[in-house]
């Protein structure tokens, strides 16, 4: 399956190593911020990056899966990131986090920004034809995505949460997303894999608690 690809397409982002724009300012300090291990859930040491957010080597990587990519509702490309197309996002200091775990893969990004802009880039919300699509690969293989939102409110200072449900192949996954502004902090925590959708969602809450209670003890 291409995991890859299902989530940049369905999350706007994904991980593909360390490395990429260099650790300055704010966005050093957001990285010092991310949780270091929640429950059995571990980062991945060297598996994140921190600097500008359109200068980050995962950023300009979606790009080049997203041009390679074809949707039959072309503006379904980032269903549940639109928010990331605002010029106060491009701008902004990011962290991204990579986490191990034995039900899948979490992972955490943080952006800084004056509350009132990451209040903006939450109210970007999926379109509402956006609730199925088809995407087709490169090598001619495609995958169907199902997006709904998910009820896990009361994050942060506020927050929205999706689930998407991949199919390709005959197999399918789960990826859950939440976006949650902390003060003039913009924070997604996301998992995926092919785990129960219940222990999924307990993750993304448990986690994004606690990346909140980290973020206020050190920023």
């Amino acid at each position: 399956m291409h995991a890859a690809a299902a989530a940049v397409l369905a999350l706007g982002l994904t991980a593909c190593g360390g490395g990429g724009a260099e650790e300055q300012g704010s966005a050093e300090e957001l990285h010092e911020a991310q949780l270091l291990q929640f429950q059995d859930v571990t980062q991945v040491a060297d598996g994140g990056e921190a600097g500008t957010y359109s200068e980050l080597t995962t950023v300009q990587y979606s790009a080049e899966v997203r041009d390679a990519t074809e949707l039959d509702k072309p503006e379904c490309v980032d269903a549940t990131n639109r928010w990331s197309g605002l010029d106060t996002v491009q701008d902004a200091p990011t962290s991204v986090a990579n986490y191990e775990w034995e039900e899948g893969a979490v992972s955490s990004m943080l952006l800084q920004m004056d509350p009132e802009q990451a209040s903006d880039a939450l109210a970007e919300e999926p379109p509402a034809e956006c609730g199925q699509y088809t995407a087709t690969y490169e090598d001619g293989t495609s995958s169907d995505y199902s997006i709904d939102d998910l009820d896990v409110q009361g994050q942060g200072d506020e927050s929205r949460a999706h689930a998407i449900e991949v199919e390709s192949e005959g197999e399918t996954s789960t990826m859950l997303s939440l976006l949650y502004r902390n003060g003039d902090v913009l924070g997604t925590t996301t998992v995926m894999g092919e785990g129960d959708l219940a222990g999924y969602e307990e993750m993304l809450v448990g986690f994004t608690e606690a990346a909140v209670e980290r973020q206020n003890q050190t920023l």
